[in-house]
């Protein structure tokens, strides 16, 4: 799933004299055909001047120019392989802000300084102006018993201004044999990463309830080949009601094994008394489009008469299923979850 790269509409850019939002800036860019990611920022060059700078990563690696995003209050475009993140998953504006400027004839320099520390006869820069994030250039020295650089301990650079590129635009990375590609991806993983991991349940009263990954696999596996064997194609959605935290996981993970798109929805104590809950419930299983219901045997009947017409599954009875388990090829690019807020 993309970044988004969403901040306070307070903040502005500008531009030949004029002011923008930067959260509108980054939505025009993106809508630019190959931008898959933007990240727009306002920098200050050596020479005391402002400009504006879009950091893009682009769907096919190819490198932007300013020229891509003509009519746009950018003044430079940086084409990154990502953008920086922050401890809370968000994009590092930060970051972004203290990038430094390197003019054409000190990259020229600093260009021929790393060709000089790597034993290169020649190379290439990609784009005409570099950014930087503070780390020091540094010469390097290659151990002819180890392919891997090292520091020099005294060989840095006399003057030399932090100047090492931060990011460097190119083809998207590669995988990487082994690594999960898929939420149902990273359940098998951990379910086969042996004893001693699994999930911790506490329930009002304190009691505590441990389910091993490999236990929850089994379980969620069994729910899934219930879900397909009454129908449930990948892409279809199934809306989840479950009476404790236990059987949510449960079903949740049914769910998605499935390759089904999950509607949690938190159930009502009470659909008899607390008349909003139950309007919201059937409000939401209607706008998902009427999807299948996986619940708790004690719900099941109890929205029976709230949402007429639908086809209510029980988590009690998805969990006896005996087919064989199903595995479902789930593109990473699908959703996985719908989530129906208050807000």
């Amino acid at each position: 799933m993309p970044i988004r790269t969403t901040h306070r509409v307070s903040e502005l850019i500008r531009h030949q004299g004029r002011r923008y939002p930067v959260a509108v800036v980054e939505a025009r860019v993106r809508e630019v055909a190959d931008v898959a990611e933007c990240a727009a920022v306002q920098l200050r060059t050596p020479g005391g001047s402002t400009r504006s700078v879009a950091f893009v990563r682009t769907v096919s690696g190819r490198a932007l120019t300013v020229e891509s995003l003509a009519g746009l209050p950018v003044d430079d475009v940086v084409t990154v392989s990502c953008l920086p993140l922050d401890d809370r998953g968000g994009v590092d504006y930060a970051t972004l802000r203290q990038a430094a400027l390197v003019d054409a004839p000190r990259l020229a320099e600093l260009e021929a300084g790393w060709r000089e520390s790597h034993g290169l006869g020649e190379s290439v820069v990609l784009y005409g102006e570099s950014y930087d994030f503070g780390a020091p250039l540094a010469r390097r020295t290659y151990a002819a018993s180890s392919p891997a650089p090292k520091e020099a301990d005294d060989g840095r650079i006399p003057g030399a201004a932090p100047a090492v590129p931060a990011y460097i635009q190119g083809p998207p990375l590669l995988a990487v044999p082994g690594d999960a590609r898929t939420l149902t991806d990273t359940l098998r993983r951990a379910a086969g990463s042996g004893a001693g991991r699994g999930c911790h349940f506490v329930d009002s009263a304190g009691t505590e309830r441990y389910l091993p990954y490999a236990e929850l696999l089994e379980r969620s596996e069994r729910v899934a080949a219930f879900l397909r064997g009454d129908g449930v194609a990948p892409g279809d959605r199934v809306l989840i009601l479950a009476a404790g935290h236990e059987e949510f996981v449960v079903a949740l993970w049914g769910a998605l094994l499935a390759g089904a798109v999950a509607v949690p929805v938190t159930a009502s104590a009470d659909y008899e008394e607390r008349r909003a809950e139950a309007e919201s419930l059937r409000r939401i299983w209607t706008t998902a489009r009427e999807p299948r219901v996986l619940a708790s045997p004690a719900l099941v009947e109890a929205v029976r008469p709230l949402l007429e017409g639908a086809s209510l599954l029980s988590l009690a009875e998805a969990e006896t299923c005996s087919a064989a388990p199903v595995v479902v090829d789930v593109d990473p690019e699908s959703p996985a979850l719908i989530l129906f807020t208050s807000g």
